[in-house]
């Protein structure tokens, strides 16, 4: 069972009336937070979404977002990258390229979205500001993906388990 304190989270994310939390059909709020620690560095997060807010989204952007991180190199580019700035050099021994080229390639697309900085000459970075929400990509991903029943976190009649698709849909 969930602890206490997220059962309230919820609980009040359900009980959400002002009008920028609705719209036809639609109310709530998606709220994220999030404490990190690479290398010594600390990031902390939380955001609130109103619900009809990420609905209203521009669907090319968040493709072209979802899009720049649905190739395993630029993820593994990230997670490098999450842990601390690297050198071009250092991200092309990751990859285990013998030519920049291809990692040059990737750069380039985490770099067009901001997802990537550089922030002196072959130096790269993930900005702070991304670093929790690019860590619950990955999470929300994985969530995604689950092959199991996770059980809302909320007693009472109205709960019920959620399935969960597996990796074939089903």
């Amino acid at each position: 069972n969930p602890p206490p304190a997220d059962l309230a989270l919820v609980d009040r994310l359900r009980s959400l009336k002002e009008p920028r939390y609705q719209a036809t059909g639609l109310r709530g709020a998606v709220t994220y937070a999030g404490a990190a620690t690479f290398g010594g560095r600390e990031h902390l997060w939380i955001r609130e979404h109103a619900l009809p807010d990420i609905m209203d989204l521009d669907p090319a952007g968040l493709a072209r977002a979802l899009a720049t991180l649905g190739h395993p190199t630029r993820l593994t580019l990230l997670r490098t990258l999450l842990r601390e700035p690297c050198s071009s050099q250092r991200l092309q021994e990751v990859l285990g390229v013998s030519s920049a080229g291809p990692l040059y390639h990737h750069l380039k697309e985490l770099l067009a979205v901001g997802l990537v900085v550089q922030t002196r000459r072959s130096l790269y970075e993930v900005p702070a500001h991304h670093v929790v929400p690019l860590l619950l990509v990955l999470a929300a991903a994985a969530d995604c993906l689950a092959n199991e029943v996770v059980p809302t976190p909320s007693p009472g009649p109205a709960a019920s388990p959620i399935p969960r698709r597996n990796k074939k849909g089903r």
